[in-house]
């Protein structure tokens, strides 16, 4: 994806989806996809947040993977627009995603607010992974670092968890409560 992709909000997201929808449904395929990452934060926990691409998994690959580049042919998208690059970054089963997106062709559900909470600790790759770490922290009522370390040791296996997390874990937490506290 392009460092100079158009930015998108969760309303222009639902557009997508529902473009994609119509496209699915014209040549009678029935899809699922499984959003993490910006797009889900936008999604379902931070309106206000903007993303450049949706990261999923989805199924059928080939026809979602067909329609969405058309999508993007047709609205000057990258093609890439949606991708499934995070597939190998996953932790595991999600037993409670949220559905977002629903039609007779399509069915988007995004990360429980603690799996994607897991990942954005995990990869933890910039800013922008630890301010929507510290906005699911707070959106799960959480109040302690060692929260995080619980979910983590919940989410990965023990040889994935690196000791710098506990240092993530602790900013996380104080980017939290600096939102927390009351503006003088």
């Amino acid at each position: 994806m392009s460092e100079h992709a158009a930015a998108l909000d969760a309303e222009g997201v639902q557009a997508l989806f529902q473009q994609l929808s119509d496209r699915l449904d014209a040549v009678g395929v029935h899809a699922q996809l499984y959003v993490v990452g910006g797009a889900a934060m936008a999604l379902a926990y931070d309106s206000s947040r903007l993303t450049r691409d949706v990261d999923a998994l989805f199924v059928p690959a080939p026809e979602v993977r067909a329609a969405a580049e058309a999508i993007a042919a047709d609205h000057g998208l990258e093609p890439d627009w949606l991708n499934d690059a995070a597939k190998g970054f996953l932790p595991g089963q999600d037993d409670r995603p949220v559905t977002v997106f629903e039609s007779e062709s399509l069915l988007v559900q995004v990360a429980s607010p603690e799996y994607l909470l897991a990942m954005k600790l995990h990869a933890s790759r910039d800013e922008r992974d630890l301010d929507d770490a510290a906005t699911l922290f707070l959106h799960l009522g959480y109040s302690t670092a060692e929260e995080c370390i619980d979910l983590l040791a919940r989410s990965y296996s023990s040889r994935q968890l690196m000791p710098r997390l506990r240092y993530v874990a602790e900013d996380v937490a104080a980017r939290a409560a600096e939102r927390r506290e009351p503006a003088p």
